[in-house]
């Protein structure tokens, strides 16, 4: 097998598994939680659960680079 069809193949696989994630993702964000009454709001995100958040895509992003990096 060639470069090109092995990096076409890795890209591939890997927007199929973002299209996955991002499809789980938006759905439990968009789906509210079942204990809320029907005039109640959920509780707004703090800014360090985005803190948290971030980081964790941060960490994600890096693993992934050095998974490149090995291969």
């Amino acid at each position: 097998m060639d470069n090109d069809s092995t990096k076409q193949r890795g890209l591939v696989i890997g927007a199929l598994i973002g299209a996955i994630l991002g499809a789980g993702a938006a759905y439990l964000l968009m789906t509210a939680p079942a204990n809320l009454e029907e005039d109640e709001e959920p509780d707004a995100l703090t800014g360090s659960e985005l803190l948290s958040l971030t980081s964790a895509a941060a960490v994600l992003v890096r693993k992934l680079d050095d998974i490149r990096r090995r291969t």
